[in-house]
């Protein structure tokens, strides 16, 4: 197998991009073939080790003639973008007709000149049309505009002909400009990577190639440098710049035994480092990847565009050809008449304004919220959270601050508190879970516990470890009973883990546990945006989880639910509406729940791996306004993309029904296809500067 990447200079057409990936991907020997229309980079994989870059440059240059193509070991980094040599031509064009129309020369040299200053205008769309047309595939707005032109032409309407295709080529200009400030809104977040590391070896510090720093070794990032690999602070004090992760603007302090994330500014300090992640595994990476995939990912409005170009190009091309045929052979109107109202009716009914502001709506979402610390798996899901009118939440993490604390020690009688403290830190000493980590705050410092020689985790109920002289259980009092232990008390209304030594309960610990400052204003502004619907689902005790809802004002909540019981109950949620559901977690434990969810969205999951693989939608921040902005930025664009549609689609419908009736010309023809197109992308790019 070969595996060959190509970069595709003036790739701006998203629906050329599908074309050309599709007929790729069918050449015989072609195992996979995935064009980043975001990148502009095509990689095939062969199934030969024969190197097919021939047949990959012709089947490129059927689709798109504009488009260079070079292997990425060819590129030649350019200083200067190249010149738009298409515009320029057609600028030079209207000033040789201007200069011809007032000269004193005779009419025929007249006609001669304008013919070659239409030629100057229009070189670039009639060599693709006429391309195309020779490899079956036509029915473009080059064919489109090639038509109408040469029609005018053919009717002496010279001035029309040119202005046509030189507002054509502004139109051009401008739409690549605008999906390169899409492109690059979204790529500036991905320029979070040092190329070279500063390794520390011994007394020395080299610079080495960042994929060569592997776990455990040491690098040094000095103030002003970007942080190239997940790691620990072992020397030295800073201050953080997160925002190009979580959106965050305040500067996160950062000293010694600190863990630090991959793609932060370092702003003061000079601070030693030990990796904890390679570069394929960071942090960074895996937000690129995810930002990179996003743009591939196309939402049901994107989808329908698309396939609603493609039905209606064909159709406006047969209903000229009625339009310049029929009315003429039933009414004695002049056929040269009906055939201009057909030009201008074709001109018009160029899909430009759907193809291109579309997917542009998408990649300026994308961009925009990434920069929030918002991270979209794609539009689709974007599409999804507009539609959705029901939340269902975890409870501790995502509601509350999942900090817990000990509250209380409640031994049973002849046990001592530090008895029972001691078995509960030995059994949680090496989880993560946020009732461990809260027993390991209170209690690591005052004792010390007996080393463990076995130690079993049951997922969602408790853990059991093994000593050299006891066996020990922490965890829910229905674990404790499964697993027969005698003298279990009555369970108290907090939240709690019972703790038990040799069969024996020694007792309970009670933990407080507070609601998120702000999830009361947050879901009282989700129920004013229709989002009607709150369901909690906890592993908590019913009481507990009944004063978080009542607080919260939710609609309903589900205690006591072992992570297999919260799957149950997320599918009967889902049956049971007709618009999505989205399931929001603090992305620790509900990995598995956020991945079935239809949208999962994970909270706080900067640097947590399973939930950014897991989510569907991450807030990097652990702040619940997150997740209103989320929902506010799909609104907002899920509004924009149908604006667009609805708008462009007015416009040329009104102005196709004043070309059948002789009101429209060439001149409005061309204003409303290149000015609703122009329209469409300001609109969406509105998304970018918000």
């Amino acid at each position: 197998m070969v595996i060959e990447e190509y970069e595709l200079e003036n790739l701006c057409c998203e629906s050329c991009a599908q074309n050309i990936e599709e007929k790729i991907r069918n050449l015989p020997e072609v195992d996979s073939a995935h064009l980043d229309f975001l990148k502009k980079t095509l990689t095939v994989k062969t199934k030969t080790n024969r190197v097919l870059e021939a047949e990959i440059r012709k089947t490129v240059k059927n689709v798109e003639p504009d488009i260079q193509i070079r292997q990425v070991s060819q590129t030649v980094k350019q200083t200067h973008p190249p010149l738009p040599w298409p515009l320029l031509t057609a600028g030079l064009g209207v000033l040789v007709y201007v200069a011809t129309y007032f000269s004193a020369l005779p009419m025929q040299q007249k006609i001669i000149i304008y013919i070659i200053a239409y030629i100057l205008s229009s070189w670039r769309v009639l060599f693709n049309a006429l391309l195309k047309a020779f490899k079956g595939w036509f029915l473009d707005e080059h064919f489109l505009m090639s038509i109408a032109s040469l029609g005018a032409v053919f009717l002496g309407s010279y001035p029309e002909a040119i202005a046509v295709m030189f507002l054509y080529e502004i139109g051009q200009f401008l739409e690549n400009k605008a999906v390169d400030s899409s492109r690059n809104s979204i790529l500036s977040l991905l320029k979070l990577k040092s190329d070279v590391v500063h390794r520390v070896i011994g007394d020395k510090t080299d610079e080495v190639p960042i994929g060569e720093i592997v776990r455990n070794e040491s690098i040094v990032v000095l103030p002003g440098e970007r942080i190239p690999l997940d790691g620990t602070v072992l020397e030295g004090q800073s201050a953080l710049d997160t925002s190009a992760l979580t959106g965050e603007a305040l500067p996160q302090s950062v000293q010694t035994g600190d863990e630090v994330l991959a793609g932060t500014l370092n702003l003061s300090g000079r601070l030693v480092i030990k990796v904890t992640s390679i570069d394929a595994e960071s942090t960074v990476t895996r937000i690129m990847h995810l930002v990179e995939d996003a743009a591939q990912k196309k939402s049901k409005t994107e989808r329908f565009a698309s396939q609603f170009a493609k039905i209606y190009t064909p159709i406006v091309v047969f209903l000229a050809l009625i339009i310049a045929i029929i009315p003429p052979a039933v009414s004695f109107t002049p056929w040269s008449v009906w055939f201009k109202r057909a030009l201008v009716f074709l001109i018009v009914s160029c899909p430009c304004a759907l193809v291109i502001s579309i997917p542009l709506t998408s990649y300026a979402a994308i961009g925009a919220a990434a920069r929030k610390g918002i991270l979209l798996k794609g539009s689709n899901f974007l599409d999804a959270l507009a539609r959705a009118t029901t939340f269902v939440y975890d409870k501790t993490g995502t509601l509350t601050t999942g900090k817990l604390e000990v509250q209380q020690l409640v031994p049973l009688p002849e046990v001592s508190e530090e008895r029972l403290a001691v078995a509960a830190l030995t059994c949680e000493d090496s989880s993560t879970h946020p009732i461990a980590e809260a027993i390991k705050a209170k209690f690591a410092g005052q004792y010390t516990h007996p080393q463990v020689f076995m130690q079993e985790e049951f997922h969602g109920k408790g853990v059991k470890v093994q000593t050299a002289n006891q066996v020990l259980y922490a965890g829910s009092r229905a674990f404790l009973h499964e697993e027969q232990i005698i003298n279990l008390p009555p369970e108290p209304e907090d939240t709690c883990i019972f703790v038990a030594e040799n069969g024996v309960c020694l007792g309970y610990i009670t933990f407080r546990d507070e609601i998120k400052d702000d999830f009361p204003a947050v879901i009282k502004n989700l129920r004013k945006m229709g989002i009607r619907k709150h369901i909690m689902l906890t592993g908590d005790h019913a009481i507990q989880a009944e004063k978080v809802a009542s607080k919260l004002g939710l609609t309903a909540f589900h205690a006591r639910l072992l992570p297999a019981d919260k799957m149950e109950q997320l599918e009967a949620i889902e049956q049971s509406q007709k618009s999505p559901v989205a399931f929001i977690g603090d992305g620790l434990n509900d990995a598995p729940v956020i991945a079935r969810a239809e949208i999962g969205i994970a909270m706080g999951a900067i640097g947590n791996q399973a939930a950014i693989e897991a989510a569907d939608v991450v807030l990097m921040q652990d702040e619940p306004h997150q997740l209103l902005n989320a929902v506010k930025m799909a609104r907002r664009t899920r509004k924009i993309m149908w604006e667009n549609i609805i708008f462009a689609l007015a416009i040329k419908v009104a102005v196709m029904v004043l070309a059948i009736m002789g009101i429209a010309t060439l001149w409005e023809a061309v204003l409303a296809d290149v000015g609703v197109t122009l329209l469409a992308i300001g609109n969406s790019m509105r998304l970018v500067h918000k």
